[in-house]
């Protein structure tokens, strides 16, 4: 019989995680699980649906072999999700498939796990499809009687402008699985870039929305690490081509592009972050801070959020006590003048600030910074 619960090893504890700064949530932002894939759909469904402050992304949830732990999807190894779920900072649950079960025992086994996701809390599952009403119609299905609300936040995009965002934006990624079908086997391994989109075949969706291709994401915006991999061996099965995914050694640089800075990268950012440069100790109110990008405030946080990976409000925090390590380094200010001078209203909100970002009080860290001077002369 199929198994339709999460078995022990597919769950990861989210205290295992050491994830960007947690996000505060309205009180009736909807709380909502993302079914994770890892390849580009589904971190650009993670991007959309952050940056939407209707929305509380609790973790991710994975379709896997029961057999290998591969993802049904592509064949990547589970461990290789595991990766990009720390890197995301969300917690990652896995729903093992017996591919061998009938389709009836399979969509029983989804609803169940999903249902589980339910009882736990959650009122949303969240998918990454494009247009196929198939698929689509699939995932009502298996959630009809979960009680869950549908959301699928890349729904009927233009799928050509939204492959280039996703390249713009500095998305890595691989080819790991092409139909070989509409693709030549060859391409499996392949870079997901603009020479591969241009190169597609006439009636080749840029996103591979009709399950043409497949990718595994090394590194999207809002990522606190890449997801180093490279391809390995390639095998041909039925109707499909299939690229090994491998985890590189850290230092293995030469097939790797680098993160890009979106603040380099988009000039409105950059007009963003030279103004609270120059102004850190002022009240960088939202208002303020939206007409330099030359936006509404509302838009402002979802474009911001978008981009970088967290709210306005985190990154400004962050970017003061980055200022008040230097200060902190440089000179021999008392502790309540450098919390001023970097922005902070009050010395006990610095400390406590600071103390959550570096895991010490600002005092503990001048001091450590004394003892590595002393100890590198």
């Amino acid at each position: 019989m199929m198994r339709g619960r999460l078995l022990d090893w597919t769950r990861i504890d989210q205290d295992a995680f050491h994830p960007v700064t947690r996000e505060s949530f309205p009180w009736n932002a909807r709380p909502t699980w993302l079914c994770w894939s890892g390849g580009k759909g589904s971190a650009w469904a993670l991007q959309e649906l952050r940056a939407d402050p209707a929305v509380e992304v609790r973790g991710l949830i994975a379709l896997v072999n029961e057999k290998n732990g591969r993802v049904i999807l592509h064949g990547v190894r589970h461990t290789l999700l595991q990766c990009q779920a720390e890197a995301v900072g969300l917690p990652l649950r896995f729903i093992p498939l017996d591919w061998a079960s009938t389709a009836t025992e399979r969509n029983t086994a989804l609803t169940r796990g999903f249902g589980e996701l339910r009882k736990g809390g959650a009122s949303c599952i969240a998918f990454g499809d494009l247009f196929s009403l198939k698929g689509r119609d699939r995932r009502m299905l298996v959630t009809a009687d979960t009680g869950l609300e549908v959301v699928f936040p890349l729904w009927e995009r233009d799928t050509r402008a939204l492959a280039a965002e996703m390249l713009e934006a500095g998305m890595s990624a691989w080819v790991c699985c092409v139909g070989t079908d509409f693709l030549p086997a060859s391409l499996v391994g392949s870079r997901f870039d603009a020479g591969f989109v241009a190169a597609l075949p006439d009636g080749v969706d840029p996103c591979g929305g009709n399950d043409e291709f497949q990718t595994f994401v090394e590194w999207a915006p809002g990522w606190s690490r890449r997801v180093r991999v490279a391809p390995g061996r390639s095998i041909e099965v039925y109707d499909a081509a299939f690229s090994e995914m491998a985890e590189t050694e850290p230092g293995r640089r030469e097939r790797q592009r680098p993160r890009v800075d979106v603040f380099s990268h988009f000039a409105r950012l950059g007009r963003v972050r030279r103004h609270v440069d120059r102004h850190l100790a002022a009240d960088l109110e939202i208002a303020t801070v939206a007409g330099i990008a030359a936006m509404s405030p509302t838009g402002f946080r979802h474009y911001f959020r978008k981009h970088v990976g967290m709210t306005f409000g985190d990154w400004l925090a962050h970017r003061r006590v980055e200022r008040a390590c230097r200060l902190l380094r440089e000179s021999d200010a008392p502790v309540g003048r450098i919390a001023e001078a970097v922005g902070f209203r009050s010395e006990r909100a610095f400390r406590r600030t600071f103390n959550k970002q570096v895991d010490c009080s600002p005092s503990e860290y001048r001091k450590r910074s004394f003892v590595d001077l002393v100890d590198s002369d």
